[in-house]
């Protein structure tokens, strides 16, 4: 690790990794207990057409990238919210739509084409300042939106109908949800990539429930496991000379697998 930190590119890729896993991690523990898992995953691969658009008009792609993700997100939210649409049935419509226009509008791209493969899987050495500054944001909102609407998230999501009653705006809140969720996914593009973003959000969570008691400890130790899985994966990644994104998930799936694996023999 010290020998990392003397190495500038890789002191913004650790600083910034730590921020994302830790926001992803976050979000990511309501995303599991409320099932919104797909919703995760099809935010995450909207933000390639938003990617895309940001390279064919020449602005920056992650502008375009969160701008796109936001309004995928929010449409999502709101068709399940206001029409007879389950929440899997919208991403399933814009999951494939938003990768194919994207698809279709890199064939517009004249000249030079940047690196497609960096955001779709990841390259967390082109982490920047720009990156690790909006990393850092996109931490300090989670918490901030943690320590504003916590109780409002508890009882949303497990009873939404009295948290109405005690005259919570549930729909606020799910839509801050979803607004803060692109956010943080989009500025993780560079860490894992578009394609493995969501087990950022979904895999640390999944490991959390095979310990927590309550929804403190489970929200704690999401983001443990969180950092734990980026660390570690950051590590044998630059050891052993593996692609960073799939390494950092790799790293949590297997600390997901030691979890259960845990919860199972010692169970009663």
């Amino acid at each position: 690790m010290i020998e990392i930190l003397k190495i500038p590119f890789m002191k913004n890729a650790l600083l910034g990794g730590l921020a994302v896993a830790a926001a992803s991690s976050l979000l990511g523990s309501f995303v599991v207990i409320r099932k919104m898992t797909f919703i995760g995953a099809g935010i995450a691969h909207s933000s390639f057409a938003g990617v895309v658009i940001g390279l064919l008009l020449g602005i920056n792609p992650m502008a375009s990238a969160l701008a796109f993700a936001s309004f995928t997100g929010l449409s999502i939210g709101f068709l399940s919210r206001n029409y007879k649409i389950e929440e899997e049935s919208a991403v399933g419509v814009f999951f494939p739509f938003s990768m194919s226009l994207g698809i279709i509008l890199l064939g517009f791209i004249k000249g030079y084409t940047p690196n497609i493969m960096g955001y779709l899987f990841g390259d967390i050495l082109l982490v920047g300042k720009t990156e690790l500054y909006l990393s850092w944001i996109s931490l300090t909102l989670t918490l901030l939106f943690f320590i504003l609407f916590f109780r409002e998230m508890v009882f949303a999501t497990f009873d939404e109908e009295t948290a109405q009653v005690l005259g919570i705006n549930t729909s606020l809140v799910y839509y801050l949800f979803l607004i803060l969720t692109s956010l943080v996914i989009v500025v993780s593009i560079k860490v894992v990539g578009i394609i493995l973003l969501s087990g950022l959000l979904v895999i640390p969570p999944l490991a959390a429930l095979q310990f927590a008691r309550n929804m403190k400890a489970y929200i704690g130790l999401s983001a443990f496991f969180g950092l734990l899985s980026f660390l570690s994966g950051i590590l044998l990644s630059y050891k052993l000379d593996l692609p960073s994104g799939a390494t950092i998930i790799a790293s949590g799936f297997v600390i997901l697998l030691i979890s259960g694996a845990i919860k199972f023999f010692l169970k009663p």
